[in-house]
């Protein structure tokens, strides 16, 4: 667990459902111990995961204690807020959150618009001045300039060679406040990454669901009740940003102040799988005419960042066009150097020969072209993509769904034939899930031919199979189970054992046949009565001839003593 990173796992909450897996869009999430974990070095920080985990076991970092110790120790800090903020508190007054802001201790608030509008002016003075690019990339959005400078190192050169709004944004502020803290309110966790890359700059970057935390401790809920801040500005038409078309609107409007003549074909393209479809398809050198490409990785935009709490689109929209539109062109006249160029960025992606990949397949039970079920089950698209990511130590065999289940059915039959004992399963419906050979065996010949036309005797009725299905509703709706009950059928004796699988849902059951048992058993009963009863009659005998031999020897001794007893002295 790396609690330093943006967005990090933790393990005793992760389940191994490998949901993360299957959705991230460029697997950086590693399976390692049978736990899925975000690998820092390949992750684009888009926030897929953590939206998806049903267990939060993606966790993104939690630097509200940070920010507030440095609100706490200086009285300098300044707030950059992400013009989304107006879908993500619907209906209050920007000069009143302003307010808010400031009694949590922040000493100004600015709009990170005003990055933007700078970001907007400087893109269309570079399309103003050359035509040669027939492709630039919006590099606003960090997400996408990740993934393109990860996954897509080629498409580098075309990411437009400025700074993200945030950053200008900074820069700006520093020209306003040149030793204060600048710290990001907004949305996007990938904000969190900007502020590891440059911190000189950006010192922290919270989401909408920190602050909303930190306005609850501090009691700063209802923004409506407070006072508008005098010390509030409205941005420029960098406002339009959070929503599709939002900086294109900007650049256009900029562009044709500077090149009325100036032509090209804008673009918007939302939502990762579409920009990575565009970025496999799309060979700039073809391109007739320049073409401008505004990608941001959410659907619907920045108002439906992984830290919103706005899920539609078209309402935050709306709320932001409805703060926008109360804005004017903002174009400062001394801008901040915002340059920057982009280069690729090593990932650990490797490739394997053929005859690897092949062999890690046959490892999987994938010994021919049908065996590649391509179930997703793994989190991958494909058996080749695990068998890769095994190579690659990201993977590790048991995610094959259908392998683990031909091993797990592969030891079942083979404890199934071991047992002595006749195994059957059955729902709370008394249907039989499964039975084992030895059970339909001991129940005569007509189940085991059913058994032979039809193994495990699915679906079968419970109660056709055994007479008494009383013993098993029992158990079903008890809970209470029955251990070693002797019952007979056809005439033989069994042992039966009735246990609880899913309790009141399944249950299943032991049987063994003790006939032959249950005959010596009662033979060896038999003879030890009989062993009893001879021993008694000897006894008795031996007592009746020691009483009669005790009778006569006192007669006996009687007579001799009077023999020899002396004469009455009267005689």
């Amino acid at each position: 667990m790396d609690a330093l990173a943006p967005i990090y796992s933790v393990n005793a909450q992760c389940r191994d459902c490998y949901k993360c897996v299957r959705r991230c869009p460029v697997k950086a999430i590693h399976v390692e111990n049978d736990h899925a974990v975000v690998s820092t070095q390949d992750c684009i920080y888009c926030g897929t995961c953590v939206a998806t985990c049903p267990n939060n076991a993606k966790v993104v970092r939690d630097d509200l204690r940070m920010v507030r110790n440095l609100v706490a120790a200086r009285r300098d800090v300044i707030l950059s807020v992400a013009p989304s903020f107006v879908s993500e508190f619907p209906g209050v007054d920007p000069a009143k959150f302003s307010t808010a802001m400031k009694k949590l201790g922040f000493a100004h608030m600015r709009e990170t618009a005003v990055g933007a509008n700078i970001v907007s002016r400087r893109v269309a003075e570079l399309m103003a001045q050359t035509s040669s690019h027939r492709l630039q990339i919006s590099s606003a959005c960090p997400v996408i300039v990740e993934l393109i400078q990860r996954y897509y190192p080629r498409f580098s050169a075309y990411l437009t060679p400025v700074d993200s709004p945030i950053i200008a944004h900074t820069k700006a502020l520093r020209r306003e406040f040149p030793d204060a803290p600048v710290v990001f309110l907004g949305p996007c966790i990938a904000k969190k990454h900007e502020h590891d890359l440059q911190p000189q700059l950006l010192h922290a970057a919270l989401t909408f669901e920190e602050i909303r935390r930190w306005m609850t401790m501090a009691g700063v809920e209802d923004v409506h009740r407070l006072e508008p801040d005098p010390d509030y500005q409205l941005p420029g038409d960098g406002a339009y940003y959070p929503i599709e078309g939002g900086m294109l609107r900007s650049v256009t409007r900029n562009l044709l102040e500077l090149a009325p003549e100036q032509e090209f074909q804008p673009m918007v393209i939302t939502g990762i799988k579409a920009i990575t479809e565009m970025l496999e398809t799309l060979e700039p050198k073809t391109l007739e005419q320049p073409v401008f490409v505004e990608a941001l990785a959410c659907p619907g935009g920045c108002v439906c960042g992984p830290k919103s709490r706005v899920r539609c689109s078209a309402t935050g929209m709306l709320d932001v066009l409805r703060h926008a539109k109360k804005t004017l062109p903002d174009d400062p006249v001394e801008k901040p150097d915002i340059g920057r160029h982009y280069r690729p960025v090593s990932t650990s992606q490797k490739t394997f020969s053929e005859e690897e990949i092949q062999a890690t397949l046959r490892s999987l039970g994938k010994h021919q072209k049908s065996d590649e079920l391509n179930c997703a089950g793994c989190g991958y698209d494909s058996c080749r993509e695990l068998a890769c990511a095994i190579l690659a130590g990201h993977a590790e065999p048991q995610m094959c769904v259908s392998r683990m289940r031909q091993i797990a059915s592969k030891q079942s039959l083979a404890i199934d034939r071991a047992l002595p004992y006749g195994l059957v399963v059955a729902d709370n419906q008394l249907h039989v899930i499964e039975c084992n050979e030895r059970f339909a065996a001991l129940l005569g010949e007509c189940t085991q031919l059913a058994y032979e036309a039809k193994p495990g005797l699915r679906d079968a009725e419970l109660e056709r199979l055994i007479p008494y299905p009383q013993l098993f509703r029992n158990v079903l709706e008890t809970g209470e189970e029955l251990i070693r009950q002797t019952i007979e059928i056809n005439g033989r004796l069994f042992s039966l054992t009735i246990f609880n699988v899913d309790v009141h849902e399944v249950v299943g059951a032991l049987i063994l046949d003790i006939t032959d048992t249950e005959q010596k058993r009662q033979a060896l009963i038999e003879k030890a009565r009989t062993v009893v009863t001879n021993t008694a009659k000897t006894v008795q005998e031996i007592a009746f001839m020691l009483g009669r031999n005790a009778a006569e020897s006192e007669l006996i001794l009687d007579s001799a003593v009077q023999m020899f007893a002396p004469l009455d002295k009267d005689e």
